[in-house]
């Protein structure tokens, strides 16, 4: 089950779908991210959804590179890696969340981003 979750939640930040991004979510997820330039904090699966999807909204090329998951104790990992154009501009961006996960939804979340780098 928690490869499927993680297969469901990076399929939906591929497909830039933030309805499919929140389905992977509790509807009372806890959210915090630390990314640049600061951390970011979000209640409720659709408030999770949105700004995962805000982060990679403005790509016009977005293409998964790598996906890892890996069971730490009762913390699910999530990594991945996706190259991608926003404003004409190449990128590369990697982030890692650590998930406690309950009834095959995401409860609460930590996760750290590299922010989006040139390439």
């Amino acid at each position: 089950m928690p490869n499927e979750l993680a297969e469901q939640l990076v399929a939906g930040i591929a497909a830039q779908d933030e309805a499919a991004i929140a389905a992977c979510f509790a509807e009372d997820a806890r959210f915090r991210a630390l990314s640049p330039p600061g951390l970011r904090e979000r209640s409720g699966a659709a408030e999770v959804g949105a700004l995962i999807a805000m982060w990679y909204g403005d790509s016009t090329v977005l293409d998964l590179k790598e996906t890892r998951t890996a069971q730490i104790g009762d913390r699910l990992r999530i990594s991945y890696r996706f190259t991608g154009v926003e404003n004409d501009e190449p990128y590369v961006v990697e982030q890692h969340l650590f998930c406690t996960v309950r009834d095959g939804k995401i409860e609460q979340a930590d996760l750290l981003c590299s922010g989006f780098r040139p390439r």
